[in-house]
């Protein structure tokens, strides 16, 4: 994993881009946690990532994976799998040191204004969005397709998921990765999972995820600048 700009600060905050395979960009972390940092994760391959404590690995057909060229890995923050895809996807981690006046203890809570930030952002575009501020929402589904459940702070139109933010906690601090969808392409998903026991799973996948409507760069471009002054 490395870097091919240099780090910029915005409002002191540290923003580095950084082009990686998808399961390198997981197992990296800051090498120190003096200051709030984004990045900007460029993946350089389709993956499918599970959540540390994943259930479904016996009914996941890994050989369809294989055909379509998508990785598997497994990522050390909670919840259900996401299909990373470079083109169809905007993928921002953000790191909170404990020092930091953003830092919240209540997991419940701690995320719900990373999500305001995102609600900002895609309202500076014409994006019309609702954010999701009540509890934990989940299911037999959600604990294995992630945007199948609700978190606080996720973002969603007309009930369909488009932003996702799972949360990593250390002694030093919370790492939330936020995955925004660009292009909902729940296809692979479906065909992965086909052998699953869950009832209807391939309609719940299909119904999961929406396009949020905007091109890539753009809902970067105006994440970074809703980005609030420390």
């Amino acid at each position: 994993m490395h870097d091919r700009r240099p780090a910029n600060k915005l409002n002191t905050w540290t923003i580095e881009t950084k082009y990686s395979e998808t399961a390198l960009a997981h197992e990296a972390n800051l090498d120190e946690w003096r200051k709030p940092t984004v990045w900007v994760i460029e993946p350089k391959d389709s993956c499918l990532v599970l959540g540390k404590s994943q259930r479904g690995r016996d009914f996941l057909n890994s050989s369809y994976l294989e055909e379509q060229n998508i990785n598997l890995t497994v990522r050390q923050s909670g919840g259900g799998s996401v299909l990373v895809s470079p083109d169809d996807m905007l993928w921002v981690d953000i790191f909170i040191p404990k020092e930091s006046k953003f830092w919240i203890a209540d997991i419940a809570k701690a995320s719900i204004w990373i999500g305001r930030i995102w609600h900002d952002a895609l309202e500076r575009l014409g994006i019309e969005c609702s954010l999701f501020d009540e509890s934990f929402s989940r299911s037999e589904a959600s604990d294995l397709i992630c945007f199948i459940g609700r978190a606080p702070g996720e973002l969603f139109i007309d009930n369909r998921k488009i932003l996702g933010i799972s949360q990593r906690r250390s002694k030093f601090g919370t790492r939330f990765q936020c995955a925004l969808i660009i292009n909902w392409k729940p296809e692979h998903m479906i065909a992965a999972y086909a052998s699953s026991p869950i009832p209807n799973l391939d309609k719940l996948i299909s119904r999961a995820g929406i396009g949020s409507g905007c091109q890539k760069q753009s809902a970067l471009n105006a994440f970074l600048s809703a980005l609030p002054s420390l």
